[in-house]
């Protein structure tokens, strides 16, 4: 069953008709955009990771398989999107490739034995509640002795290797296939501009070295008739311009991968809106999470409003970070202090929901692949960084999702501390609207 955050009592009482409570001052008036920005929405997802599927392991197999289902099912958060690491990632309880053997360039030790103890069992898992969903894998680095320095951690990688680790790419697949595991998609490198002072598995890529790499991967998935998509970059919004001038130079390139990957750390989403239009190449929102110490339960704004900000610049899915954490945050390699789509404390057992989950749970069992979305409008300018929540103030945002045979849904959030009163047309009629402060509001029509 899904959790529950209302008693039927109280659904009841939230549920009925709103009329003004005072006196009415300024209203806000909404519309609604004239085209859709959005169709054919993959889904909503998190990253499977190490670490997340280590503390899954631990859990009693009838209380992990219910949360999963709260998780994955469209009775509950219905999730469609995992994202994996290929190898070690900064959230990973041990550090290994798939191959550290220096200079086996064929590759003749390769192994993903060490994903057989735990990471491996939870995918199938969460896949046999989920049969469909969507994997998209990435890499964090590439085995050391493909980069300078010879490490896991920092250091740049070497073009020399491009076809080789493009070999290395195929034998994750084909490996993970061999476990009932289908990888739909890769990224080249996670976030390839920067090595993170070398405190975690991460490695620099120059555009001309991911190019080679991408040129060398295509072929390869063709020839193993591999439907794997590629979707280049992996990192930071102000890296479009990056990204903007590897398309537009390097021969072939945009022929040669299927999306772009984003990440919210530095810029703002609305950055990379022009690169959809101008190649054609599908936008995906991969990673963003909770930060532990940082509104982790009560940051649903924060992540309502970044949706409804991706979904008006046309990307076609959402991914966030860990899906699972303990209460210090971890296990994991890396500096960062991030929080998962759940933390479970290691000691009691107790699972606490964090902000994201509760905005997921207000979009994500509404928005089908099939439906097209529309922004809703309002007068107030956007601040935008939102990586900077809640130091950065944000006006009222929203979206109606269309679907077929069904009546329009219509999702508003007030991060203001003050209660909002609202006019939006629909149905041929105004409809009155009080948003609480600090709130998401989904609005059915029955």
């Amino acid at each position: 069953m899904p959790i529950q955050y209302f008693s039927d009592a109280e659904r009841s009482f939230y549920s009925r008709p709103v009329y003004p409570t005072e006196p009415m001052g300024e209203i806000e008036k909404l519309t609604v955009a004239d085209a859709p920005t959005a169709r054919n929405f993959m889904g909503f997802g998190v990253a499977i990771t190490a670490s997340s599927c280590y503390i899954l392991s631990q859990m009693e197999p009838a209380e992990r398989t219910a949360l999963l289902k709260s998780i994955y099912t469209k009775e509950g958060l219905n999730l469609s999107i995992g994202r994996v690491s290929i190898g070690a990632s900064d959230y990973s309880p041990e550090l290994y490739s798939y191959d550290d053997t220096p200079g086996d360039l064929a590759l003749e030790h390769f192994s993903v034995a060490r994903d057989e103890a735990y990471v491996i069992p939870m995918i199938k898992e969460i896949l046999a509640i989920r049969p469909d969903l969507h994997l998209l894998a990435s890499p964090w680095s590439p085995p050391g002795w493909m980069k300078t320095g010879g490490l896991l951690c920092g250091g740049h990688m070497r073009e020399q290797f491009a076809e080789c680790y493009a070999r290395y790419t195929v034998k994750f697949i084909k490996a993970y296939a061999a476990h009932g595991i289908k990888i739909s998609a890769i990224t080249p490198q996670n976030e390839p501009e920067t090595q993170q002072d070398g405190k975690m598995p991460a490695c620099l890529w120059s555009p001309n070295t991911e190019a080679a790499y991408v040129k060398a991967l295509r072929p390869l998935l063709k020839k193993e008739g591999l439907d794997v998509k590629i979707w280049i970059w992996d990192h930071n919004f102000i890296g479009a311009s990056r990204v903007d001038w590897m398309l537009d130079t390097i021969d072939g390139l945009k022929d040669d991968c299927d999306g772009i990957a984003f990440h919210y750390y530095k810029g703002s989403v609305e950055q990379t809106a022009f690169l959809r239009e101008k190649y054609g190449l599908a936008l995906h929102f991969t990673e963003a999470g909770p930060r532990l110490n940082d509104n982790y339960d009560t940051d649903w704004c924060k992540w309502g409003i970044m949706i409804s900000k991706a979904l008006a610049c046309g990307y076609s899915s959402f991914n966030g970070w860990n899906l699972m954490l303990d209460e210090m945050g971890g296990p994991n390699i890396g500096p960062f202090l991030c929080g998962g789509l759940v933390t479970r404390n290691s000691v009691t057992g107790e699972l606490r929901m964090s902000g994201q989950y509760k905005a997921f749970a207000h979009i994500a069992p509404y928005l089908t692949p099939d439906a097209e979305v529309y922004p809703v409008l309002t007068n107030k300018p956007a601040r935008n960084m939102m990586y900077k929540f809640p130091k950065t103030k944000e006006p009222l945002a929203g979206f109606m999702i269309a679907r077929k045979d069904c009546k329009p849904v219509f999702v508003l959030i007030n991060f203001n501390k003050d209660k909002v009163q609202a006019q939006l047309p629909a149905n041929g009629k105004l409809w009155y609207l009080e948003l609480l402060p600090d709130s998401i509001s989904t609005i059915v029509f029955d």
